[in-house]
């Protein structure tokens, strides 16, 4: 086993995260999701094609459509 000499935020989160269930209904603020998106780039894929498409929608009736569909 690796040990690491100084823990990163990262290993902490990936060490603590729990699954969620209930999300909560409020919108977050654009700059996050903007930020989520940028940072969902650098997930691995398959043969590094690097496939990514990120749709955010924030406005509250188109959601309540697409969870309609």
């Amino acid at each position: 086993m690796v040990q690491l000499e100084k823990d990163t935020g990262l290993l902490t989160s990936m060490r603590t995260t729990r699954a969620i269930r209930l999300l909560k209904s409020d919108p977050g603020p654009e700059a996050l999701a903007l930020k989520v998106g940028q940072v969902g780039t650098y997930a691995p894929s398959g043969g590094n094609r690097q496939p990514w498409y990120f749709v955010a929608v924030m406005d509250a009736s188109r959601c309540q459509k697409i969870a309609d569909y």
